[in-house]
């Protein structure tokens, strides 16, 4: 019995890594698609902090009067974030 238990658990490790093996290749092989990714899984974390932003700022600039949507400030956090976190860097041919 010792022996059949050792042997499922060497064959299930095996697939384990034949399948982590792929997903590496797989990774290996499309580094923008992995980019993108993480990108839209860090954005989705992100997004509740900057709207629950936006809306104080929208709050306080309603209370002040300046007039401004919503939609303009939820698009101004992320603008700043893409800024902060995607800065564009000039480009410079050597």
């Amino acid at each position: 019995m010792f022996i059949i238990n050792l042997l499922i658990q060497l064959v299930v490790l095996v697939i384990a890594l034949v399948i982590a093996g792929l997903i590496m290749r797989w990774i290996v092989s499309h580094p923008a698609q992995c980019k993108a990714a993480i990108k839209r899984t860090r954005r989705v974390f992100v997004a509740p902090l900057l709207y629950f932003r936006a809306l104080r700022t929208y709050l306080n600039w309603k209370r002040v009067g300046m007039g401004f949507s919503y939609s303009e400030c939820v698009s101004r956090e992320w603008d700043e974030y893409e800024e902060k976190h995607n800065p564009r860097q000039p480009y410079y041919r050597l």
